[in-house]
């Protein structure tokens, strides 16, 4: 069976910042869009994205250097908008169809047909970065760079960091990046321990071996 399908993939790799600004634009174009006007409160309209995007904004700020519950309520504040998103698109198709009006479809991305089998995909765990290389930035910036390789499935890529590595509790986290390279700052003559790890639609991977570096 084939079913109209929009192309959102690309929204997983944006930063929060850039995830926020495209939800922000989406919700001011849905208050225009014919298929979302009088809907029921099941239906995500403009406001709803404004409102899911200052949700991300305090999720990510708070994300910033604290600890793992923060992270996860930041992740958690993210799939929400993805799923947003998601039931938006579908409810264009739907009500196309049942005004048999394929222009109700345009919400602005690329429409793809997608064939459903009895057999769906899945999705696994990530598994653990083979390495990480912890490179300085110029001489006395305090900015050093991780960079991780890149595995099949990594969607994307936490970095947590501590000069006390074994009190659990102390490890931060940066911005979730959809990169294998990331910029992170601290002070100088101080050293840092890093550790990354994946995190996909199936959950987060192991961590890597834990790395260190003094800044200068």
């Amino acid at each position: 069976m084939s079913v109209p399908k929009h192309e959102l993939s690309h929204l997983w790799k944006l930063s929060d910042g850039d995830l926020m600004q495209e939800a922000r634009i989406f919700g001011r174009r849905l208050r225009g869009h014919a298929a979302f006007q009088n809907v029921g409160p099941h239906v995500p309209v403009g406001d709803t994205f404004d409102t899911l995007a200052d949700i991300l904004g305090e999720k990510s700020n708070a994300a910033k250097g604290g600890g793992k519950r923060m992270v996860e309520d930041r992740d958690k504040a993210r799939e929400n908008i993805f799923t947003a998103f998601t039931f938006a698109g579908q409810h264009s198709v739907m009500v196309a169809t049942h005004e048999n009006n394929p222009s109700l479809m345009d919400i602005g991305y690329e429409l793809r047909h997608r064939t459903y089998t009895s057999k769906p995909a899945t999705t696994i765990l990530p598994g653990q970065p083979g390495k990480v290389d912890l490179k300085p930035g110029p001489k006395g910036s305090g900015i050093f760079y991780v960079v991780v390789n890149k595995c099949q499935g990594m969607g994307s890529l936490e970095v947590q960091y501590t000069d006390n590595p074994n009190d659990e509790s102390s490890w931060k986290s940066a911005e979730r990046s959809y990169r294998c390279k990331v910029e992170l700052k601290g002070e100088l003559v101080k050293r840092y321990y890093i550790r990354t790890r994946y995190h996909n639609n199936a959950g987060y991977g192991p961590w890597s071996a834990v790395v260190d570096i003094v800044l200068s």
